[in-house]
């Protein structure tokens, strides 16, 4: 996921870089080598990000491998954000680099990166909403929160992404809402799982408080398999933040009045950070692999059948 727009700035409004000009030509400061390393990178991860986020889609639909449908849902159409950026924007970015993308092709790259990353953000969002939900009222959660209401938000969350993302590629009213969602949804989150990690504590402890029994209640299975997912989407959580935070951090020098000194680092810094918020896009599907059995029984079942044909 990526905020870049002219390859270096985003929040800018310095009168020295125009956040309104698409420029055909890649980022300043580079020597071939660190050219070359971005390109290589962004191409690498464009291939994985593209095999493992497939490779989720195709799970959800035939596997269900969470046994939460509401949250699979989220997963999924977070996969297709994520397939957006690693088809189409990191391939374009790697001619960008190479200062051989027409502006028309660059806007479309912008375009898709900032509808990419409206999209990631707001599910990020939704599925953490969901969780805590579910982990607050354990099995009653499903009564108010539908399978028809999670596809209700997910289509409307592709539609006010494409709304605002689209735009934002060349109108800067445009991006500044989208830049600002963005940030005020990140700011909201860190609150939001504090309070679902105060909800896992208070359930941990009256769980504790009950009689020991032979076999586990219901309530007790649902509760640990609902911690199981968060701990998974906590993950997925964190890595975009880690991705994604110098990407939100760097722009702001260009807006403080930094030296010149200053803005020639964060120019020259711009492209890698803006790199790595696109590998960020690669790493959901690995993330699943690591934190679900379930999915790594999927795709290993898989593998077996692949190489049992051959």
């Amino acid at each position: 996921m990526s905020f870049n727009n002219t390859g270096y700035t985003v929040f800018s409004n310095s009168s020295s870089v125009s956040s309104n000009r698409l420029e055909n030509r890649p980022p300043l400061g580079l020597d071939t080598s660190e050219v070359k390393g971005l390109a290589g990178v962004n191409a690498v991860a464009s291939i994985i990000g593209t095999v493992g986020n497939l490779l989720v889609c195709f799970v959800v639909k035939k596997f269900r491998f969470l046994g939460r449908p509401k949250a699979e849902l989220f997963i999924a159409s977070l996969a297709v954000a994520d397939l957006l950026v690693c088809v189409f924007a990191q391939p374009m970015y790697v001619l960008f680099l190479y200062g051989l993308l027409p502006t028309q092709l660059n806007m479309i790259r912008t375009a898709v990166t900032w509808i990419s990353t409206l999209v990631s953000v707001s599910h990020l969002f939704s599925i953490s909403i969901e969780r805590f939900l579910s982990l607050f009222f354990l099995h009653r959660h499903r009564f108010f929160i539908t399978d028809h209401t999670i596809w209700k938000s997910i289509v409307f969350t592709w539609l006010v992404a494409i709304s605002f993302g689209a735009p934002a590629s060349i109108l800067r009213k445009a991006r500044h809402i989208a830049q600002y969602f963005v940030i005020a949804i990140l700011l909201i989150m860190p609150v939001l799982y504090a309070g679902i990690f105060y909800i896992v504590r208070l359930q941990q402890q009256r769980i504790g408080k009950q009689i020991p029994a032979q076999k586990l209640s219901n309530s007790q299975k649902s509760f640990a398999k609902e911690r199981k997912i968060l701990y998974m989407i906590a993950v997925v959580v964190g890595a975009f933040y880690v991705c994604i935070t110098p990407l939100i951090v760097l722009p702001f020098f260009f807006s403080v009045g930094a030296s010149p000194a200053v803005l020639k680092h964060a120019k020259r810094a711009f492209p890698w950070v803006n790199t790595m918020a696109f590998c960020n896009s690669s790493l959901n599907p690995y993330v699943y692999y690591w934190r679900s059995w379930r999915f790594r029984l999927v795709i290993e079942k898989m593998l077996r059948r692949m190489f049992e044909k051959r």
